[in-house]
């Protein structure tokens, strides 16, 4: 019998917010891993999810004040991993270059504890659970490659980070705005236990009472996909409309990249869905060109790529790299996609000094 409560790590307290707010709706305990200053705040005032009804639209406010919720913060060198049933890790990945959130990373992956990435980068365990994906080729486009070597493929799964949502200012760290209420579709895990446990947090999640008695319930959902190739849906999305949002003078939004020339995004997201295929996806697993594009029109902010680079990243999360990667080795070949990693090597160079 699966236990009422798991403990649930989570690294990141941006986007992990929303993840750890919604499991933590489910009565499970959830520990966020953040730098000082963010923990000081969540413990002090608990966490704030502010969504809308996906039917009514109305507002809806997820705090201690509407929920009971088992979430509290620390900073990275306080984390024992052995203690917890689950980690999810839900940080840009050129953060885990970073001392402390690294040496806290290898103690994961000794520790042997299921794992789940809900970042918008595809991690190598991940990837190596896919048969002929992984190539060591493919090693250069992370910051950080021997760490996630040091992870086992078969306690490692990956969802698609389908829903969005951003910090309504930066001072508030534990204040999330959900700007497009997906679901988080998890691929399973290879072992059953991990599973059975899996499914356990995604039913007690999506069935946690309503807030404050009211007919109010968080949009977003936690989903335990059929199939390992369901996070692979993301990647068009990312090709598409995230890695594209790169202006002359200042990223564009999500919205506004997308719909300014209908016919080269779908050329694009389709040739990413061919690569999908290649690799072993369903078409049952990927989301239609068109289901993006409405969805794309609520997404009026510029991806979070786009912004870092133009706030003079010098590390950003390569997908698009590992995408056209991919797409090469299975003769795929796309002059725009070409063109989206050219302009982020460029931008990137920059940013270090090294061009013009």
């Amino acid at each position: 019998m699966p236990h009422t409560s798991y403990r649930i790590l989570v690294l990141g307290a941006s986007y992990g917010l929303l993840f750890a707010v919604r499991a933590a709706l489910g009565g499970h305990q959830v520990t966020m891993v953040c730098r000082d200053v963010e923990a000081t705040l969540l413990n002090a005032e608990g966490p704030f999810i502010h969504a809308k009804a996906r039917k009514t639209g109305t507002p809806i406010l997820v705090s201690r004040d509407t929920a009971d919720l088992d979430v509290v913060a620390v900073t990275p060198d306080k984390v024992d991993p052995s203690r917890y049933d689950l980690i999810v890790l839900a940080m840009q990945e050129p953060q885990f270059a970073a001392p402390d959130i690294r040496a806290l990373a290898l103690r994961i992956a000794a520790s042997g504890q299921p794992v789940i990435s809900i970042m918008n980068m595809a991690l190598p365990p991940f990837l190596k659970r896919l048969k002929g994906v992984w190539t060591n080729d493919l090693a250069a486009a992370y910051h950080v490659p021997d760490l996630w070597a040091a992870f086992s493929p078969d306690s490692f799964t990956h969802s698609s980070p389908d829903p969005q949502a951003v910090r309504p200012a930066p001072a508030l760290s534990h204040h999330l705005r959900v700007s497009l209420p997906s679901n988080f579709k998890i691929a399973p895990f290879q072992d059953d236990a991990m599973n059975d446990m899996l499914r356990h947090i995604c039913r007690s999640a999506n069935r946690a009472p309503m807030l404050n008695g009211r007919d109010q319930t968080p949009p977003v959902l936690l989903v335990v996909a059929r199939s390992e190739f369901t996070p692979l849906a993301k990647w068009p999305m990312l090709a598409t409309g995230n890695y594209r949002c790169l202006d002359d003078e200042k990223p564009s939004t999500i919205s506004e990249t997308v719909t300014r020339d209908k016919g080269a995004s779908q050329r694009i997201y389709e040739s990413v869905q061919a690569l999908c295929r290649a690799l072993g996806a369903a078409p049952q697993d990927l989301v239609p060109f068109d289901a993006y594009c409405a969805a794309a029109q609520q997404l009026t902010a510029p991806s979070s790529v786009a912004r870092a680079l133009f706030q003079s990243a010098t590390n950003v999360e390569r997908m698009d790299r590992v995408i056209w990667q991919l797409m090469t080795g299975h003769g795929i070949l796309n002059p725009d996609l070409e063109a989206i990693v050219n302009r982020v090597d460029t931008m990137v160079a920059q940013n270090k000094g090294l061009g013009t």
